[in-house]
């Protein structure tokens, strides 16, 4: 019962965010065997995670994996901001009650420039600070799904972030070129809300292509299938809310310099 009400309320969430989509073909999924956690190779999430320097700055995502709430006709500004919450200087209805401690804001495009967004909570255990739980913020902190992060590394123009949903427990049939050896089975996460997704993220809105493949290569190793993601753009028509935000005063030819980073959306409670 418990998952059913899980399940209701977190779907009934995205849907009421999606403001438009498009009849683009969805990306045809590989083949899985379900729930083989045996023959996937087990992952672990980054030591010594500075949460505070992670959230310091944007993501762009660059690949993603479909899931509930990353549709494949999600392939443009495809952006994730986060921010420390300060409930003790807030007013009492913007608190949290269920003890999250970053506010989330994702913003996504179709090709068609219909956009998705919507804010989010998320906490993590002091121990093991790269492994977050993500949620709505009025759902208790037992709703949120996990958002781990598995590989990562700052920088201006090189740094990225390797984000799964939790352990992958699906194997792909017919990829057996994952691990170190490049033997191991290839495995990707489930398609549903929680315990699902990959993305692939930069702190640059358009790095390398050397990049993006250094990451993928790196989760290849880790043991998840990079056939599963797809690609997302960042074109000059993205104007991402808290980040691409001009201030109203200046003429609409101000440079970067201008834009002010302000998070839209995220202090619900």
């Amino acid at each position: 019962m418990n998952t059913t009400i899980r399940f209701v309320a977190l779907a009934a969430l995205f849907a009421a965010t999606v403001t438009a989509q498009t009849t683009t073909p969805p990306v045809t999924a590989p083949p899985v065997t379900p729930h083989d956690t045996a023959s996937c190779l087990d992952v672990t999430t980054v030591e010594n995670f500075n949460v505070t320097r992670y959230a310091e700055a944007p993501w762009y995502v660059q690949k993603q994996a479909v899931n509930a709430y990353t549709p494949s006709t999600q392939t443009r500004c495809v952006t994730a901001q986060y921010e420390f919450r300060d409930d003790d200087n807030t007013n009492w209805w913007e608190k949290s009650w269920w003890g999250y401690t970053i506010n989330v804001f994702n913003y996504a495009e179709n090709a068609a420039g219909a956009s998705q967004s919507g804010g989010l909570c998320a906490d993590f255990d002091e121990d093991t600070p790269s492994q977050l739980g993500v949620a709505p913020c009025f759902l208790p902190q037992w709703f949120a799904g996990p958002y781990w992060i598995v590989s990562y590394r700052e920088g201006a123009e090189d740094g990225y972030a390797l984000v799964s949903g939790g352990q992958p427990e699906n194997v792909i049939e017919g990829e057996t070129d994952c691990g170190a050896g490049g033997t191991e089975p290839c495995c990707k996460t489930g398609d549903g809300i929680n315990n699902s997704g990959l993305w692939i993220l930069t702190r640059q809105r358009n790095p390398s292509a050397a990049l993006v493949t250094e990451v993928s290569g790196i989760a290849k190793e880790l043991g998840f299938s990079t056939s599963v993601l797809f690609t997302v753009t960042h074109d000059e028509d993205c104007q991402v809310p808290g980040i691409d935000d001009v201030d109203e005063d200046e003429d609409e030819d101000e440079d970067e310099s201008t834009r002010v980073r302000v998070l839209r959306g995220t202090h619900s409670i």
